[in-house]
């Protein structure tokens, strides 16, 4: 279980999520556990109206679950096109170790990094020989489905 920190309408919440299926999430927050009905889920942003709806029309008692839900990242970018190649999450998960930095050269079928979903730990690998370019998570985020993780230049090719 990992701790968060939620801040809404300008108070601190401590928040443990303490079990999360695609339709529903049980949530502590400062020491009270709230069932949470996930209508979507993931990086997403929502607007600014879209969250002021959910944190203004919650009652009290359901204000830090609401808030919680609205308050997703910004989505991952996409590869850059320079012929660098965007590795991307294969399924929803949290990352927990990184094994690269940006310049690192890498070899196909390296760990890249290694996330958990579905209780499972999942190495993710290059997939060719490269140079890491960026890296687009920390150890702890939460991902979605085809978020991107790291990006991977392929060496320069170069005639004899």
């Amino acid at each position: 279980m990992h701790t968060h920190l939620l801040r809404i309408a300008g108070r601190d919440y401590k928040a443990e999520v303490k079990e999360l299926t695609p339709e529903r999430a049980v949530v502590l927050v400062d020491g009270k556990e709230y069932a949470v009905d996930l209508v979507r889920i993931g990086r997403k942003k929502m607007s600014a109206e879209a969250v002021k709806a959910i944190a203004g029309g919650a009652p009290a008692s359901t204000a830090p679950a609401a808030a919680a839900a609205a308050s997703s990242p910004a989505p991952r970018p996409a590869p850059s096109g320079r012929g660098e190649g965007g590795i991307t999450a294969p399924m929803p998960g949290l990352v927990l170790t990184i094994k690269v930095k940006e310049g690192d050269t890498v070899q196909a079928g390296q760990a890249l990094l290694v996330m958990e979903a579905m209780k499972m730990e999942n190495a993710i690998t290059a997939s060719y020989n490269g140079t890491v370019t960026k890296v687009y998570v920390r150890e702890g985020d939460s991902i979605s489905e085809g978020d991107l993780l790291v990006e991977v230049a392929r060496p320069k090719m170069t005639a004899l």
